[in-house]
């Protein structure tokens, strides 16, 4: 298991990763670092890189498919280049602060409590402005939009986001991709240093909620397809469906719809990563 020790946290994207993540993303250089270049890439992002602990719970069960590290911005697009493996909040927020930062945007990491449980167990990011506009830009959360931190959310049929302000706090109010039902997230603007980042990543591989089955979620025009243990939703403005699958159609949706290479997936197949346990919090907290 990692300590946070002998975790490398790589700040700086090197160009050739950064070009064919951009490419992969179809985002056409040169991207001006403004509001339209920043909902163009996020909008990307969402529609192209899963929300998904794979990775994460492969390191926990000693089930590696390789030792890169996601917290490693660079082996992060590399994993994802070649087999479409996205990562949980801490990988896929230092992922996104690295690329957005070699676009020329003013990024940072910021933590945030999901599920408002005064507690910080969740990472997103602040990109800020020289007009003074911010926004939030989260890479779990994945609804396609910049939230405008100081705004009262957006309105959008799959991915409704409402704002509730505090004197410390900024709540973002989102639909889980399983259901109509909303859940709260707590952000803070602080500023956390690089060591911070890789403490909050490494508690994060030993204790979260996204440790005890299998996650996945990706975006769609108009749909969120969801994988949480076995169960298979589907997502639209109208519509909510829900079916068990078997391992054939399993392998079928990770590839076809998730984008994960088959050699991945032939790996996680080995092993028992899909076993159910008897008390999941992720599966009460997503089914419907």
């Amino acid at each position: 298991m990692n300590d946070p020790k002998t975790v490398v946290l790589n700040s700086v994207l090197t160009p050739e990763i950064a070009e064919k993540t951009l490419e992969r993303l179809a985002i056409n250089l040169p991207l001006i670092p403004n509001e339209e270049g920043l909902t163009k890439l996020y909008h990307e992002w969402c529609r192209n890189i899963p929300f998904d602990n794979f990775w994460k719970r492969l390191k926990f069960y000693d089930k590696e498919f390789s030792n890169q590290d996601q917290i490693n911005a660079n082996q992060f697009f590399e994993i994802w280049l070649k087999h479409g493996l996205g990562g949980t909040c801490w990988t896929t927020a230092n992922a996104m602060c690295e690329l957005l930062k070699y676009l020329g945007f003013d990024a940072r990491i910021i933590t945030g409590s999901m599920g408002d449980m005064g507690i910080t167990n969740h990472g997103s990011l602040l990109v800020s402005f020289s007009n003074g506009k911010e926004y939030i830009i989260d890479t779990s959360i994945l609804n396609e939009q910049p939230i405008k931190i100081d705004g009262e959310g957006i309105e959008n049929p799959v991915h409704p986001i409402q704002l509730i302000h505090d004197s410390e706090t900024t709540k973002i109010v989102f639909e889980h991709s399983t259901k109509r039902e909303s859940m709260p997230c707590a952000i803070n603007k602080n500023i956390i240093s690089r060591e911070q980042i890789t403490e909050f990543y490494v508690t994060s591989i030993q204790n979260s909620l996204f440790n005890d089955c299998v996650y996945i979620r990706k975006n769609n025009e108009g749909i969120v397809h969801s994988i949480v243990g076995v169960t298979y939703y589907t997502k639209t403005g109208d519509t909510l469906e829900k079916r068990e699958l078997s391992e054939k159609e399993r392998k079928e949706v990770l590839v076809d719809i998730m984008g994960l290479s088959t050699e991945i997936v032939a790996h996680i197949s080995k092993t028992n990563l899909f076993d159910i346990p008897q008390e999941s919090i992720l599966i009460n907290l997503t089914k419907y």
